[in-house]
């Protein structure tokens, strides 16, 4: 009997012991709750279940769950409740409604290849320096920028003057942005400001007669029955943020913080060898199902960058300055 009562007083102890540390690990484990705006079947989305997959695999005591397709919300709403630390992370288009500064990310013919695309969106350019410290001042720590393409023009009726910067005859929404204002008005069009998610019903209802905003990706994925018409200017880039809660940031240990931006930071170049081959198949895809891609040649897009940059160019100094001009636009050279 005393030894039966050994054998329990020591399985006691050791069951105690084991809830000890479970209890610790338990407390331990951070929870991080990721907000995403692309559809389901988007590369945006693959790389979101990838990186809960890594951040999973790394096994520092951080549990994950991803909320995709908009279902937190989307651009304004998705950063205003990870600033708040509503939200841990979020990946959405970073609008500038808190800060003008943040019109950056949108400008006009910044870079017209994807090598210069890679190179002006990675850490350590002019634009990513920049970018990250305009976000540290809202208390938002940026973890990467995730490309999806070159920004085309797709309408439902065909635009007068397509390879020019001549009147294009439609009106086309675009996103709350001064810059995109000028710029788009610029290449001819004229423009309603809407948001993203309005837009299917605008264009069906006759409200605006396309929109610029999207990748072919996004064009074929979301408007593909109700466009006719795509012109691949390759005004913009489509560039999404990945950014954090800074106060969340902070209270990871080093562990955590290592590989979340390692997670992040794999995802955002996983996406610089993405699209040249996404811009390519889909806008295929879009001809393919009926969609008239019109054509416009190097020469073109060049011609009518310089024209609507210069046109743009006393707006941009006076928003941005003229020394952090300069210093962006060395990311194109």
């Amino acid at each position: 009997m005393k030894l039966y009562n050994r054998i329990a007083a020591l399985a006691a102890a050791v069951a105690l012991t084991v809830g000890v540390f479970a209890s610790q690990a338990s407390a331990d484990e951070v929870s991080l709750k990721i907000a995403g705006q692309h559809p389901i079947d988007h590369f945006g989305t693959e790389a979101l279940n990838q990186i809960k997959a890594d951040l999973d695999a790394a096994d520092v005591g951080l549990s994950v769950k991803t909320f995709p397709a908009g279902q937190l919300g989307y651009g304004e709403q998705v950063f205003g409740d990870v600033a708040a630390g509503a939200i841990d992370i979020g990946h959405t288009f970073i609008y500038s409604h808190n800060d003008p500064r943040l019109e950056i990310n949108g400008l006009p013919f910044m870079v017209s290849t994807y090598d210069q695309m890679r190179a002006a969106f990675s850490p350590g350019s002019a634009f990513y320096t920049t970018f990250e410290e305009l976000l540290d001042g809202q208390g938002v720590k940026l973890l990467g920028i995730f490309i999806e393409g070159f920004i085309g023009v797709a309408t439902a009726t065909a635009p007068d003057n397509a390879t020019t910067t001549g009147p294009k005859g439609v009106n086309i929404r675009i996103w709350s942005a001064e810059v995109a204002h000028a710029s788009v008005t610029a290449m001819g069009f004229n423009t309603t400001t809407m948001n993203w998610g309005d837009v299917p019903a605008a264009i069906q209802q006759g409200t605006v007669d396309g929109l610029v905003g999207g990748t072919a990706e996004s064009y074929y994925t979301i408007f593909r029955d109700i466009i006719t018409h795509f012109i691949p200017y390759k005004a913009f880039v489509e560039n999404t943020a990945y950014y954090m809660n800074k106060g969340k940031w902070e209270s990871l240990n080093a562990a955590q913080q290592e590989a979340v931006a390692a997670a992040f930071q794999k995802a955002s170049a996983w996406s610089f060898d993405q699209i040249e081959k996404v811009d390519a198949e889909y806008t295929q895809k879009l001809a393919d199902h009926g969609v008239t891609v019109v054509e416009v040649s190097d020469e073109e897009l060049a011609a009518m960058g310089a024209e609507v940059v210069a046109k743009v160019q006393p707006l941009l100094e006076e928003k941005f300055g003229a020394d952090l001009m300069s210093r962006l636009q060395a990311d194109s050279n």
